[in-house]
């Protein structure tokens, strides 16, 4: 069954057979560790925080248009929405000009909005699309995921420094890089520690493809074979019965091996 994070009490009792989230890491905590005595299948999708590496090979204009668009779609609130971005000091300043102007031209509806992270004076909710700069990778804002029209850009020096930054937070849902070297796209995509990795693309997602994190952004699958494989319960099955002639002699028979997914 499907279960959306609440309280543990509330998780169902021992007809359940597998229990799935999609939430914060303290939901995930809980709810994992409610059910352990039963030991019950959990299924958790968690936090975010995804980075994206550019590189300074790139049309610096429409990658930081491409990434805006992707970034604050939704108001920010994805599990995948690129929020750190990570540039070559060769580009960054001009990086950061440009994310910024496309920031600022993105409307949540009538009027114009600025950039700057003021909540914004009309009724509701509402916050202006924010770009944050001069950030250490300790910062909270680095380490946690805001959930939130809100991204960070950081510079970095090599192409070894670029993956040890992006690793280094609790959670491992998705990352990007963006390059004209195919090589490079290739090591730095063996490099990231997540599930998801999109190259020189942002976001996009098929059925047939898994969909799931690592570390503090859970375990299991989404889409594909595998999320299905996630739900079901493996069974092996060996055919041995004894096999007789018409004369009624025994023969030799061999066992055939079977496996079964049951939901």
């Amino acid at each position: 069954m499907r279960y959306f994070a609440g309280a543990a009490r509330n998780l169902p009792g021992a007809a359940a057979a597998s229990i799935a989230v999609t939430g914060s890491v303290r939901a995930g905590r809980e709810i994992a560790a409610a059910p352990a005595a039963g030991l019950k299948h959990v299924h958790l999708e968690l936090g975010g925080n995804a980075p994206v590496i550019v590189h300074d090979d790139v049309d610096v204009r429409a990658t930081a248009a491409a990434l805006a668009a992707v970034a604050y779609c939704n108001a920010g609130q994805d599990c995948t929405a690129p929020t750190r971005l990570l540039v070559h000091h060769r580009v960054h300043d001009a990086f950061l000009a440009a994310f910024a102007a496309s920031a600022r031209k993105l409307r949540t509806g009538p009027p114009e909005i600025v950039t700057g992270g003021a909540r914004l004076d009309r009724p509701g909710f509402l916050v202006e699309p924010t770009v944050v700069a001069g950030v250490r990778q300790d910062d909270e804002i680095v380490q946690e995921e805001t959930f939130g029209p809100v991204v960070t850009v950081q510079p970095f020096a090599d192409e070894a420094e670029a993956p040890r930054l992006a690793n280094d937070v609790r959670f491992g849902l998705a990352a990007g890089v963006r390059t004209s070297d195919h090589d490079r796209a290739v090591r730095a995509t063996r490099m990231l520690h997540t599930g998801v990795v999109w190259v020189n693309t942002q976001g996009a997602a098929l059925s047939e493809m898994p969909h799931g994190g690592v570390e503090h952004s859970g375990y299991g699958s989404d889409l594909s074979l595998s999320g299905l494989l996630d739900y079901t319960q493996v069974k092996h099955l060996m055919l041995g019965a004894p096999c007789r002639t018409a004369a009624g002699t025994s023969q030799r028979h061999v066992p055939i091996p079977w496996i079964f997914w049951e939901m």
